[in-house]
């Protein structure tokens, strides 16, 4: 039974390889978000007077509130896999990337369940009267068109997760000249990913910009970079499968996530070396698991991999969703105490966020994974 379910959702990638590790990866990614979410949420919105003080989990709310770096994990894993197939054919000689079938491909896979996910939004939100349409009309076309933050330096109105898709475009774009880099002799290449890494995060913090772009997180792209040439270099490959090896990636997981990369009350200096630790500690953790077979086998244990191949699907609505939800789950009063308050609300809102994008996504997302459709566009064009 399980292997029927895990057929019937397993992601359908362009070449027919499939590598449940890599969807194990989003698994861990998108449950950060949905908590921080779920979290953020319940802060904000609960009137409940505790009989205990929720700074006494200190522990927790700091992962809850970190919870957002799930988004950075994705930046460093859309670099690894855009790079990958150029990296295979930079590195190795593989077959050439033809620059058309990148652009539709990214267009035809991701524009689709976008535009419909952010029009369901935008007619919701006008059935409820939550904004008249004068107001959402303008900030809809302008997701639509992946620049609401250029427009209007704010996080998208529809929905606030929007944002990051909008870098996501922008990456897409400049990808293929980035790639470009693999053509280089090994160590040039690298020393200038790493070289741009640590210039970026520097210029980051003289400068911020009163929008969000892609300066703000090409440090990530570059990582996924070089974590693809490592990859396909097969670099240290052996030492990795040490016994010693998964206990110590997941304790770089733990670094990862309590790291205070936005810890603002740290000194200059200190929170700039952490800045500049952190994608670099996401490269090892990542190159770890693609080597490591024991962390392979974790992180394509039976609904691991499910659930993180719907990633995009429960990205683009489980804001929205909870939201929604979430002014009726936040009447529900468990007892006096904030820990199984806290609890209570994220399985109420974690459940219906699973199952309506599990929906989507059968229904809308993995239809357009297909190339097949994609097929049948081109020879239609050819046709007419």
């Amino acid at each position: 039974m399980f292997t029927s379910i895990y057929n019937k959702f397993r992601r359908i990638t362009t070449n027919q390889v499939y590598f449940p590790e890599i969807d194990g990866i989003r698994f861990l990614a998108i449950m950060l978000v949905i908590l921080f979410h779920t979290h953020g949420y319940f802060m904000g919105k609960s009137t409940m007077h505790f009989a205990d003080a929720h700074n006494s989990y200190r522990l927790l709310n700091t992962f809850l509130i970190n919870g957002d770096r799930g988004v950075e994990l994705f930046f460093v894993l859309s670099g690894f896999i855009l790079c990958l197939p150029f990296a295979h054919h930079y590195i190795n000689s593989g077959k050439k990337v033809l620059l058309k079938k990148y652009y539709l491909r990214r267009v035809t896979r991701l524009e689709p369940p976008y535009l419909i996910a952010m029009t369901a939004i935008f007619l919701m939100q006008l059935a409820m009267h939550l904004k008249p349409v004068s107001v959402l009309l303008p900030h809809w076309l302008a997701s639509l068109a992946y620049s609401h933050d250029l427009i209007y330096h704010q996080t998208p109105m529809l929905t606030v997760v929007a944002w990051s898709l909008e870098i996501e475009i922008q990456f897409y774009l400049l990808a293929p000249l980035l790639f470009r880099l693999l053509t280089l002799h090994k160590t040039t290449r690298r020393v200038i990913l790493i070289a741009a890494t640590i210039a970026i995060i520097i210029a980051q913090a003289f400068y911020t910009p009163p929008f969000l772009s892609i300066y703000g997180f090409a440090q990530y792209f570059f990582i996924g970079i070089l974590l693809a040439d490592l990859y396909v270099s097969d670099a240290a490959a052996t030492v990795l499968n040490k016994k010693w090896i998964a206990p110590a990636a997941l304790l770089c997981l733990a670094i990862i996530i309590f790291l205070p990369i936005k810890d603002e009350t740290l000194p200059s200096g200190t929170l700039l070396l952490v800045r500049l630790a952190f994608p670099f500690l996401l490269c090892v953790f990542y190159y770890t698991i693609f080597k490591n077979e024991k962390l392979k086998k974790i992180f394509s244990y039976k609904f691991i991999p499910i659930i993180g191949g719907m990633c995009y699907s429960i990205y683009l609505l489980h804001y929205t969703i909870i939201s929604m939800l979430g002014r009726f789950t936040m009447r529900l009063h468990i007892t006096n105490y904030y820990l199984p308050n806290l609890f209570a609300q994220i399985i109420l809102l974690c459940i219906p966020v699973l199952l309506i994008s599990s929906a989507f996504y059968l229904a809308v997302e993995q239809p357009f994974m297909s190339k097949k459709w994609v097929d049948k566009l081109m020879k239609k064009e050819k046709k007419s």
